[in-house]
């Protein structure tokens, strides 16, 4: 009875051991590189190395930086030849896709890209930041930071506007995500700063907004509450 028991066990054994193997020998080779952005899409290649004659399909995934949510998803076939990767001996170089994400209708801001092929991320992510109808792939380490600035929040109400509503000392109209109240002598105006994710505009002052404080307009008393007071690394852009 226990030579029969283990004859058993080693076969059981030996059937994982083979499935596991085997899976290992046959799993795809999934990699690839997220190379820029052209117009509203993201570029790159990927491949699988295990079957180099086929195509794969690519998921691109556009995250706000501001709140870390999913704006857009696309997928594109990886099929556009790409003489590069020939002259490196990766494969046929059919690798390329671009993935439509809609980049130049999305408001000022910075953005974070990833792509997916079946289950498996591409190596690299690229950082994106749109300002005034452009698209930047950049990193906020790069940019020129002007320190860490006491940030507070107004809105239009009498109490935050002192009766001024919209209206800001520099005649433009005041909206959320992109209005900023600074000390000029610090913050020119017309400069465009990034503040956690988000660009901004220094459009207005106020009477209590001195050296390294900016105040962040809001649309409703109650988020400017929400928000406090607040530091932040706020970045210069060009």
């Amino acid at each position: 009875m226990m030579k029969y028991k283990f004859l058993f066990t080693f076969a059981v054994t030996a059937f994982l051991t083979f499935c596991s193997f085997g899976t290992q020998a046959f799993a795809a080779g999934y990699t690839g590189y997220l190379d820029g952005v052209s117009g509203d899409a993201v570029t790159g290649w990927a491949w699988d190395s295990s079957s180099p004659q086929s195509s794969v399909s690519v998921e691109a995934v556009l995250t706000d930086g501001a709140s870390g949510s999913v704006i857009k998803r696309a997928s594109a076939a990886a099929q556009e030849h790409y003489s590069h990767l020939a002259a490196q001996g990766i494969g046929t170089g059919n690798y390329g896709f671009s993935a439509d994400l809609s980049l130049l209708s999305l408001p000022d801001g910075t953005y974070t890209v990833q792509a997916w092929v079946n289950g498996t991320e591409l190596p690299n992510r690229l950082t994106l930041v749109i300002s005034q109808g452009s698209v930047n792939v950049t990193s906020v380490s790069s940019l020129r930071s002007l320190g860490v600035f006491k940030t507070t929040a107004y809105c239009p109400c009498s109490v935050c506007s002192e009766g001024w509503g919209r209206h800001t000392s520099t005649g433009a109209i005041a909206a959320s995500r992109h209005t900023i109240a600074v000390d000029p002598r610090v913050i020119p105006y017309g400069s465009r700063v990034l503040i956690n994710g988000v660009v901004y505009t220094a459009e207005d002052r106020g009477g209590r907004v001195k050296g390294n404080h900016i105040d962040i307009f809001f649309d409703t008393h109650s988020e400017t509450r929400q928000y406090g007071t607040r530091s932040a690394e706020v970045f210069l852009l060009p």
